[in-house]
């Protein structure tokens, strides 16, 4: 009896000290200082990766003054270009860059999911 509780608390000790290791990477926002084509590119099939859809039309500086990107789906329109009133598709759906550990990420709150960028360099947002 006494070699299993001995055992027992032998494996408690392991798996007690082992959760110290096991913190997750610390998350803070993030920037890119140049964008180029590719990146622009990279970031659209992240977005389409986390919230399906057509990729979205990103402007030339994307993430490089703020590290959230807001997205607001137009409204349906008539024959003659008009917007038909009440006729929202969706509302805004929200990104946010950030820096996981050594990995520059897409994160979508909405879900609480992420994608790997590696083709871009991100640096911590100092504000």
């Amino acid at each position: 009896m006494m070699k299993c509780s001995g055992w027992f608390a032998t494996l408690l000790t392991l798996l007690l000290s082992g959760c110290q290791y096991s913190k997750a990477a610390p998350v803070y926002a993030a920037l890119i200082e140049q964008t180029t084509p590719d990146m622009i590119r990279e970031i659209q099939h992240a977005i389409v990766a986390l919230k399906g859809g057509k990729a979205p039309k990103l402007a030339n500086n994307v993430f490089m003054q703020r590290s959230t990107l807001f997205l607001e789906k137009g409204n349906i329109r008539d024959a003659y270009g008009q917007p038909i009133l009440g006729s929202r598709e969706g509302g805004v759906t929200g990104f946010e860059l950030q820096i996981r550990g050594e990995q520059c990420v897409l994160f979508y709150p909405k879900t609480g999911e992420y994608r790997v960028l590696p083709g871009i360099p991100c640096v911590p947002n100092p504000k």
